[in-house]
């Protein structure tokens, strides 16, 4: 299948941003934040939905189920999260909550999100989408180089002109290729609401025995509060493991 770049046309309203000294206000909405790209020029649902999927979407994760965590020594620093079903596994530390739930009110929904977050801090936090991927993307290439496709995830989330609600802009920070994985950190802002929102992605493919799957690891944290956490998401993305891929 051949897949034309969203990268020219996102750059113009998804540009790298250049600076990342400003202080902003703190936004105070909980929510978890996810991308939905521009499809290819054919118009292609397939690309546009396995793009969302770059991310959670922006849907309070207040309305998930939370998972009671079992009490654990005060020595562990973290616990350890395997999904059976996806064969990922990643660490957090022992206190962050957990949360399930779904981007899609569709039962037969094929994405799936875990969410992790302090104790009352659901606007901060780091979660994982896991989306069933077709032949026609084996590697993480087939979505275009990790410049093309931050750019399609931002240009995704800008929204300059909305039919309704605020207007909100997406920044590309750093895009790079690390292994088998692509790493993106962007911005979603929200001027009108005060909503400032900085996001570190790891989006890699692994065949979970069934099917491949696109993994994507989010951290998601305020503005403000992003060089304080930053530490620490850098620490949980490093156990952050993927089964391989179907197509070496």
């Amino acid at each position: 299948m051949l897949l034309r770049s969203t990268a020219p046309h996102a750059s113009k309203i998804a540009p790298r941003r250049p600076d990342r000294s400003a202080t902003f206000r703190k936004s105070f909405n909980p929510r978890v934040s996810r991308t939905r790209a521009e499809a290819s020029a054919d118009g292609s649902l397939e690309r546009r939905e396995l793009l969302a999927g770059a991310a959670t979407s922006l849907v309070s994760i207040a309305a998930f189920p939370r998972v009671a965590r079992a009490d654990e020594p005060a020595t562990t620093l973290t616990q350890v999260y395997n999904d059976e079903e996806d064969k990922y596994s990643l660490a957090v530390p022992s206190d962050w909550e957990r949360a399930l739930g779904d981007t899609s009110p569709n039962p037969q929904s094929t994405r799936k999100v875990i969410a992790f977050y302090p104790p009352g801090q659901p606007e901060i936090n780091v979660n994982v989408v896991a989306t069933a991927l077709g032949a026609d993307y084996p590697k993480m290439g087939s979505f275009g180089s990790p410049d093309e496709f931050a750019y399609g995830v931002a240009a995704g989330m800008t929204r300059p002109k909305p039919r309704q609600g605020p207007k909100q802009f997406s920044y590309v920070v750093d895009a790079k290729n690390a292994g088998d994985r692509y790493v993106i950190e962007y911005t979603v802002e929200r001027p009108e609401e005060n909503f400032y929102q900085h996001l570190l992605s790891a989006v890699g493919i692994g065949y979970n025995g069934r099917v491949n799957r696109l993994f994507t690891l989010t951290a998601v944290c305020p503005e403000d509060r992003y060089a304080e956490m930053e530490p620490m998401f850098r620490k949980i993305f490093a156990t952050f493991e993927t089964p391989s891929t179907l197509y070496p």
